[in-house]
């Protein structure tokens, strides 16, 4: 074999493998989760006590959120606002973290999150809300 056909091989073999592993890259990457839709909430309780979701305009609440879990739900006819709530994990006591103005008609939903933890009277707990 001569030299030349040799390296012209090896060029497109190289070229293969490259392209192989840039077509894995692409389709094993992408958004780390995808916005929520159209009158949607989700809630990630991600600290170290549970929290749920009540819905201002209606009464309605979502079911408490284990730490660690998320839980996805529409938000209901007639809410103009969502109401973060925590929950102590010492007691059934629940305190209010904040809330923001949010209707079933929002697109795209929301995403919150609360973290932290109930240590020295939940200091470090918190919580944030995301539309991507």
């Amino acid at each position: 074999m001569r030299i030349k056909t040799i390296l012209n091989k090896a060029a497109i073999g190289a070229a293969m493998v490259a392209t192989t592993i840039a077509a894995s890259l692409a389709a094993t990457t992408g958004p780390a989760a995808a916005a929520m839709g159209k009158g949607r909430v989700q809630l990630c309780s991600q600290g170290n006590y549970w929290s749920f979701l009540s819905f201002a305009g209606n009464g309605a609440t979502t079911g408490l959120v284990a730490p660690g879990t998320c839980l996805k739900t529409d938000i209901p006819f007639g809410t103009y606002q969502i109401i973060v709530t925590g929950k102590w994990n010492t007691s059934e006591s629940t305190w209010e973290m904040g809330r923001f103005n949010a209707t079933p008609n929002d697109d795209p939903g929301y995403k919150v999150y609360t973290y932290g933890s109930t240590a020295n009277g939940g200091a470090s707990a918190g919580w944030y809300v995301t539309r991507d």
